[in-house]
């Protein structure tokens, strides 16, 4: 795993309101895919033995993380007492062969794991299409659902909200431990697990709205 860790502010009471110790938000990406297709590789013929390059899964992902860390961190240079919760910025690995990276954390979390408010994945947010954005494992929190309607307004998306937690991604990790967890998605294609997710076939601007 590689880890970036964005602290809370100094001087604050801590976001829930009880103890001393702050809250955190984590925010992941698997950075693992599938090399040449030895295992899971959904290659049609002619394509066996190519190297998969994992464009959308889930190097879109990953780029997210990094943007969104580049874009927090100058905001708490910016405005340090808005962020009354710390904010851990993980890049995964071993997603595809059983969520190997995200369940060690869990186990060996470098923050309190009580204290962790919420997990928010990225898996495959690269593919925008007719501005469908899909937000999975909403059903792990009463507050998900209203909190991204309200946030949707301004954002405009053709918003999907589904409820069930329980996901082929590292929010699996996550949820089982009582955090609430959400993930954002931008659909499945025939390039799925094949060495066509390339990225030429990235939706940029799409990408930068989610």
């Amino acid at each position: 795993n590689v880890l970036g860790l964005l602290p809370p502010a100094e001087g604050l009471p801590p976001a829930d309101g009880g103890g001393d110790a702050p809250e955190y938000l984590v925010v992941g990406a698997h950075y693992d895919h599938l090399g040449y297709g030895e295992t899971g590789s959904l290659a049609r013929k002619g394509e066996e033995g190519q190297i998969h390059n994992g464009a959308d899964d889930n190097a879109s992902g990953v780029a997210v993380i990094l943007e969104l860390a580049a874009s927090l961190a100058e905001a708490r240079r910016q405005l340090p007492a808005d962020f009354t919760r710390g904010i851990v910025f993980a890049l995964w690995s071993g997603e595809e062969i059983g969520l190997i990276g995200s369940s060690h954390f869990v186990e060996h979390s470098t923050v309190p794991l009580q204290k962790v408010a919420a997990y928010v994945n990225f898996d495959m947010v690269g593919r925008l299409n007719e501005n469908k954005l899909v937000l999975q494992g909403a059903g792990s929190s009463t507050v998900w659902r209203e909190l991204a309607e309200k946030r949707n307004v301004p954002a405009g998306f053709n918003l999907v909200i589904q409820d069930d937690p329980y996901l082929p991604t590292d929010v699996t990790a996550f949820y089982p431990k009582e955090i609430p967890v959400v993930g954002f998605f931008t659909g499945s294609h025939e390039d799925y697990q094949r060495p066509t997710d390339a990225q030429e076939t990235i939706n940029y601007e799409g990408m930068a709205l989610v």
